[in-house]
């Protein structure tokens, strides 16, 4: 594995997900002459945990059945809708082949429009070794590669083999075969269960999200370590340049993949790298500042068994491969973020919906904004953890769905 060391969103799904260096003393200190805590007790926030409907527990038992789904080769007829089929394919512009639009050993399930138009169909009919001549067009807009909007293509594909997707029913057999449960009725039971933790957990996050968005715009922001910015930029575009690499072998200019992420040049893109770094540092900061001046620690005992949690999650075998992987204090600051937001939680104040709603409409028109007491760390909070390294979950920089890897993907 190799070791994670990029910037990521602080509040990532309501979770700290924290690149930091150090979550001791001396990274306070040095941030606490850029903030002026606001503040960040009493908090008011609000909570909704989503219902669980009939559809999520029937996605659930959809998601259930499709993965005993067996799939088997059939080799006495011609495609047919639905069916997967592998092919190997060659495309061509005025007799030219074009970059990404060739594969091979490629399978395609007909009828999931994830080719352009006339390709699917075009080979409904066919048997398993025919070549097949497809004249198409690409469609205008085709966001997937723009020069491509619009162009006259051929296609030929070679099928290579024809199988069938074939879904078990669910009956309660089979749930007793494939589950702890006897019955459709007491496996649903249990997936609605858990479906209510799930929205709970979530609605937790999201509370402990909108309450530390607040914290941070509670505070003021003077500046920022230029260096850090300037290396944390430079990692950032570094990760992206990388990422638009990857892209070429599907297809997609370097330009392409800055369009997918809404840029129309190299400088905007660095411009919005920088808003994103500065934001992050803000949070960055805001945390680093507060957990020295409650005094908010992280034992080694505390780092350990978050890292064991990991590895058990993961069958991960030693804390070498862990660490190699996130760097050597990922889990230690993972742990005083958690530790900062369930304090801001705890001093937090649940309010419903409309009281919140109206409370945020008087502070539009102009609530001045209370200033605390600087965040210089003080003596007490010295030993609060030492110095780590940058580290964090990876966050592509580009925002762009993973593609099919041909450029017949249809948006």
């Amino acid at each position: 594995m190799m070791k994670k060391q990029r910037v990521g969103a602080i509040v990532l799904a309501g979770m700290m997900m924290l690149s930091m260096t150090g979550c001791g003393n001396s990274k306070a200190k040095a941030y606490s002459k850029y903030v002026t805590l606001g503040d960040y007790k009493g908090i008011e926030y609000t909570k909704t945990v989503a219902a669980v409907t009939e559809d999520d527990i029937q996605s659930k038992l959809d998601s259930f059945v499709d993965g005993l789904a067996e799939t088997n080769e059939v080799t006495d007829r011609a495609v047919e809708d639905g069916d997967i089929v592998n092919i190997d394919y060659v495309g061509t512009m005025d007799g030219e082949e074009f970059d990404g639009g060739s594969a091979t050993g490629q399978d395609l399930t007909i009828g999931s429009n994830s080719f352009i138009d006339g390709f699917e169909t075009g080979l409904i009919g066919h048997n398993v070794g025919d070549e097949v001549s497809l004249d198409l067009q690409f469609p205008d807009p085709y966001p997937n590669n723009t020069d491509l909007a619009g162009k006259d293509v051929n296609f030929k594909v070679t099928i290579n083999k024809i199988s069938v997707k074939t879904t078990p029913e669910l009956t309660d057999q089979l749930v007793k075969d494939n589950t702890d449960y006897d019955t459709i009725d007491a496996y649903k039971e249990s997936i609605k269960e858990d479906l209510k933790k799930t929205n709970e957990t979530n609605a937790e996050k999201q509370a402990k999200s909108d309450i530390f968005d607040k914290v941070v715009s509670n505070c003021k922001i003077s500046g920022y370590d230029e260096d850090e910015v300037k290396d944390l930029v430079d990692e950032e575009f570094k990760s992206f340049k990388n990422t638009a690499d990857s892209y070429k072998s599907y297809g997609y200019s370097y330009e392409d993949v800055l369009s997918m992420n809404g840029y129309d040049s190299e400088d905007s893109l660095k411009k919005g790298i920088t808003e994103y770094v500065k934001k992050y540092l803000d949070q960055k900061m805001v945390l680093y500042c507060i957990a020295a001046k409650e005094g908010i620690k992280v034992s080694s005992e505390e780092t350990d068994k978050k890292v064991q949690e990991y590895m058990d999650t993961y069958n991960v075998k030693t804390k070498e491969e862990v660490y190699n992987y996130f760097g050597d204090d990922y889990f230690e600051v993972l742990v005083l973020s958690e530790k900062v937001m369930d304090y801001l939680k705890d001093n937090a104040k649940l309010v419903d919906s409309t009281e919140a709603d109206s409370e945020d409409t008087e502070a539009a028109d102009g609530k001045d904004t209370t200033e605390a007491t600087t965040t210089e760390a003080s003596s007490e909070s010295e030993d609060t953890t030492e110095d780590t390294e940058s580290t964090t979950e990876d966050t592509e920089a580009t925002t762009a769905e993973d593609t099919e890897a041909t450029t017949t993907e249809a948006e």
